[in-house]
């Protein structure tokens, strides 16, 4: 059991980052992530500086975190935790399929600290990703592919599962990646999943590991 929490109701403005609304911020939340902290070995009980969103960089092969949010959370004892996002995700993590004009971005939710104005990840959720959309995602569009079927506008929660066959949306991204001077064998690595259908209410568990 995680226990010594503090309780963070504020937003961490980290320079560099793109913070989701300043600490006065009393606006209704665009969607609520609800779950549990769990710990690996010699992990702190603290969450550290709190909780952040990694959004996937649909250009390279570099993975999470082309840009970061830090979102505002609430630690509820002992170890349970609400996240709420009240605002789109930044430019730079929208992305679009060349079939539709609908915008996508995809995040994860990570435990971070801030360490010399850099945001440094310790553990995150390893099966949902966080998604948005800027308009409906229709059946049959290389969105709903990649995103493992329709979605309405606005934000959801998609289960993560690594596959060894790249689904169209996928195969989309991964030449995107290729014609940007990315190795192929490394762009293909990094899209070895499929977003599935999940529910917006699941419960997410955070690890946290030692920093």
């Amino acid at each position: 059991m995680v226990t010594g929490f503090r309780v963070l109701l504020v937003v961490s403005l980290v320079a560099g980052c793109d913070s989701l609304a300043a600490s006065d911020y009393v606006g209704e939340p665009l969607f609520t992530l609800q779950g549990n902290f769990a710990t690996t070995a010699n992990a702190p009980e603290d969450p550290l500086g709190g909780i952040a969103l990694l959004w996937q960089d649909t250009r390279s092969a570099d993975g999470p975190g082309v840009a970061t949010t830090v979102v505002p959370v609430a630690i509820q004892f002992p170890a349970s935790f609400r996240v709420d996002i009240p605002v789109p995700p930044p430019d730079a993590a929208v992305f679009t399929f060349p079939d539709s004009d609908v915008q996508i971005a995809e995040a994860y939710v990570f435990v971070v600290e801030t360490s010399g104005g850099k945001i440094v990840p310790h553990g995150g959720e390893r099966v949902h990703a966080v998604v948005w959309a800027s308009g409906d995602v229709a059946d049959g569009t290389q969105a709903a592919d990649y995103l493992g079927g329709p979605i309405s506008a606005g934000y959801h929660l998609r289960a993560f599962t690594q596959v060894t066959t790249a689904g169209m949306g996928q195969r989309t991204l991964i030449e995107r990646c290729v014609s940007d001077g990315a190795a192929r064998h490394a762009c293909e690595a990094r899209r070895a999943y499929q977003l599935q259908g999940a529910g917006d209410q699941d419960r997410l568990t955070i690890t946290v590991a030692p920093p």
